[in-house]
């Protein structure tokens, strides 16, 4: 076990640490259009600094930032966003245990991303009671009502398309208002995935980068469980023997299945790229070019799956 605190960086807690974290958390909730977003990145701050002062320390100065923000955000009567904010708290704590104890990327991650998923489940669950409607149908019914008023948008005569444009434009939509209920759990938890995704990596560069050490090696590495496999072929093989909801549930496994695999497989075109000594700027092209094609993000994904055969890092982790 790492003691993070005393093994790499003593110092006493700043108090413009405090006053940072507590900015941090309370401007979402100053203005939520424009930085509703980083209430996603909070769990990186947490963990951060859990690392640099030790948990017992960590956690005083994370309570006191909370109170602090949580003070502002009741002035500007903006608490439901603030506590919102709360549900990255127990990320941060997940991962800095995970780390502590030494645990792979891998377990550091499904960990986190258990933590998450409960946390989002309570508070959406205690937010329906408390408003009196069902948090995940009102989802559906906006979504559906988007739909509806994309479509009178642009079948508007003001919108000036010709009448074929608006017919694929129908078409295309009825399909949507379709199919993305039926995909909306893969949907919902591909969005806790990603966003346990993103803290991990930027915390582990964060904390690499400041500290001299980071919790997990850098993430070109990084490797999923070979058991993982299992995910895409099981819904594969679902979707194509199975009736209704199951065809549903086995569209929703090899969505994530696809999600995560196309992780690795971003984590081994990064090697490729390293053992190669692609310059960086051509790098920033590639990576732009593959994540913006919808073939791209596909290719990763088989690359991904591909690496738990042929090892295709093994190379590049030997040098």
């Amino acid at each position: 076990m790492i003691d993070f605190g005393s093994g790499w960086k003593e110092s006493s807690v700043p108090p413009g640490q405090i006053l940072l974290l507590s900015a941090l958390i309370f401007i979402p909730s100053l203005s939520p259009s424009l930085f509703g977003w980083l209430n996603g990145l909070l769990a990186i701050p947490v963990f951060y600094l859990l690392v640099i002062n030790g948990y017992n320390k960590g956690k005083k100065q994370i309570i006191l930032s909370l109170l602090m923000a949580g003070l502002g955000a009741l002035l500007m009567r903006r608490l439901e966003i603030f506590l919102f904010s709360l549900t990255l708290i127990p990320l941060g704590l997940t991962l800095f245990k995970s780390a502590s104890t030494q645990e792979s990327a891998a377990m550091s991650g499904a960990k986190g991303l258990v933590a998450l998923s409960l946390t989002w489940l309570f508070f959406w669950g205690i937010y329906g009671a408390t408003a009196g409607i069902n948090p995940y149908s009102h989802l559906l019914t906006v979504l559906d009502l988007g739909f509806q008023q994309t479509l009178e948008l642009y079948s508007a005569k003001e919108a000036g398309l010709s009448p074929e444009m608006v017919l694929n434009l129908t078409l295309v939509t009825t399909v949507m208002r379709e199919t993305v209920p039926k995909m909306l759990p893969g949907l919902l938890m591909s969005m806790v995935i990603i966003t346990v995704w993103i803290n991990m990596v930027l915390a582990n560069s964060l904390t690499g980068r400041l500290t001299g050490i980071a919790p997990w090696d850098r993430f070109a590495t990084w490797k999923l469980p070979e058991q993982l496999v299992w995910m895409p072929i099981t819904g594969i093989v679902v979707i194509l023997v199975g009736q209704g909801f199951f065809q549903e549930v086995g569209g929703w496994l090899l969505m994530i299945a696809g999600l995560i695999y196309f992780f690795q497989g971003l984590a081994v075109f990064i090697s490729l790229l390293e053992r190669w000594r692609v310059p960086l700027f051509v790098r920033v092209i590639l990576y732009v070019l593959f994540i913006i094609q919808s073939y791209g993000l596909i290719l990763l994904a088989v690359l991904g799956l591909s690496d738990i055969w042929f090892n295709l890092r093994e190379k590049t982790e030997q040098q």
